[in-house]
């Protein structure tokens, strides 16, 4: 079994009571006419929903399975796989690496308690924060391990993000593609057929089930384009944005492009193979954040929209903020809801205090202008965009919204990414 839940300290608004109790008011994220899971509060319009007779939706029950689990059990199938390559190839393992807690966390475990020569390869978002670089110098330096990056065109990222947000809602197409497609050309590069992620999709939505050992959809192995084109790159391939924009090449668009299976055999035979950590031990990124700050100097930061007791979520990129409240916009709930039914099922927060941290979701984030003069767009096409793809029953009003505050590396960006490029 996994250890027991941990309890957290976290004041909540007492007005809150009452109103959560029968989960007929929700007043506090305005879902009123939205239903919510009685387990936690995560509402109809998350992607993968679906909420049973009994009120339950089936991420509260997918991540059930875990209460079933056999954590010594888990730890040797981990170890059995990890052994089958040790010493064998390039490396022991990739590491898909973003730099973020889960990353990190990946790294830190691998190197520190498994003893693995890794490599960390890395697809560049393009707006990686200065805090977030120093983390990344600090625990490369200090795990002393190999680490390779990706950064694509500036102007070609800047054409994808329009392209898909107009599309899809969602400008982040082109980071949706590279850090998946990126570390398998590692792979095959390298000759390193282990992949090791971090935290299972499974946390969020239900894309994967616990019971199943690889990063998969429904029985399907993640390495394949099929899976690849269904569950990460928003439906768009890399051919389909070739046609969508112009001023660009075919070549132009090779990060984004799923490596075909005549490039793939090589690897295969080798045994290739996508996992995630989090499918073998149990996946708490308050502890291990905690843990990553003693051992690796790895600092959290502040990230608009979200609660600051998840101050070491999506660090990373200077978008985050945006993108959350994007999806605010056209689903009714973002990353401080999605993080905190995480605790809910597996620290024990109740949901009182869920939805006093879910009322961060519908700041406006006040990165927004810089991001739309980047885009070349204003707030009323962007507004026009998003609310053309709310998901029903939603409806998102603006009115009474108040505006976050600014990020400490705010004016780096207002420099950076409008003045000189």
């Amino acid at each position: 079994m996994t250890t027991k839940k941990k309890n957290i300290k976290f004041k909540v608004n007492e007005n809150l009571n009452s109103r959560i109790k029968n989960n007929s008011d929700l007043e506090k994220i305005d879902a009123r006419n939205i239903k919510t899971c009685s387990k936690c509060i995560m509402v109809e319009t998350n992607e993968t929903m679906i909420i049973d007779d009994e009120g339950v939706c089936n991420i509260c029950s997918n991540f059930s399975e875990r209460e079933k689990w056999d954590s010594k059990k888990k730890e040797e199938e981990f170890i059995e796989i990890i052994e089958e390559y040790r010493g064998k190839f390039q490396y022991d393992a990739i590491v898909p690496f973003s730099g973020g807690k889960d990353s990190a966390w990946v790294a830190h475990q691998l190197v520190k308690k498994y003893d693995l020569k890794i490599l960390l390869v890395t697809y560049d978002s393009n707006f990686r924060r200065p805090l977030h670089l120093r983390n990344i110098d600090r625990l490369v330096r200090k795990l002393g391990v190999d680490h390779v990056t990706h950064r694509s065109d500036q102007k070609v990222i800047k054409k994808t993000m329009l392209e898909s947000l107009k599309r899809k809602g969602d400008f982040c197409w082109f980071c949706h593609t590279g850090v998946v497609t990126f570390p398998i050309r590692a792979s095959i590069m390298y000759k390193t057929p282990l992949l090791i992620w971090g935290e299972p999709n499974s946390e969020y939505a239900v894309y994967t089930q616990y019971e199943i050992d690889e990063r998969r959809v429904g029985d399907e192995p993640e390495g394949t384009e099929r899976s690849f084109n269904r569950m990460f790159n928003l439906g768009i391939n890399a051919e389909d944005m070739l046609g969508f924009i112009d001023g660009v090449e075919e070549r132009d668009l090779e990060p984004f492009r799923f490596p075909k299976e005549e490039e793939l055999s090589e690897i295969r035979k080798m045994g290739f193979r996508n996992i995630c950590l989090g499918d073998y031990q149990e996946w708490d990124p308050i502890r291990q954040i905690k843990i990553l700050e003693k051992d690796l100097g790895w600092t959290p930061a502040e990230v608009e929209g979200l609660h600051p007791y998840f101050s070491g979520e999506k660090v990373e990129c200077y978008l985050q903020g945006t993108r959350d409240y994007l999806r605010y916009m056209k689903r009714g709930y973002s990353r401080s809801n999605q993080r905190a039914n995480a605790e809910i099922r597996s620290r024990g927060l109740s949901r009182d205090e869920a939805l006093e941290m879910s009322e961060h979701d519908s700041k406006i984030p006040a990165s927004l202008e810089t991001i739309l003069e980047f885009l070349d767009i204003d707030e009323e096409e962007f507004n026009s965009i998003a609310l053309s793809q709310t998901i029903s029953p939603w409806k998102y009003n603006k009115d009474g919204l108040e505006k976050g505050k600014e990020l400490p590396d705010q004016n780096y960006w207002d420099e950076e990414l409008n003045d000189k490029y």
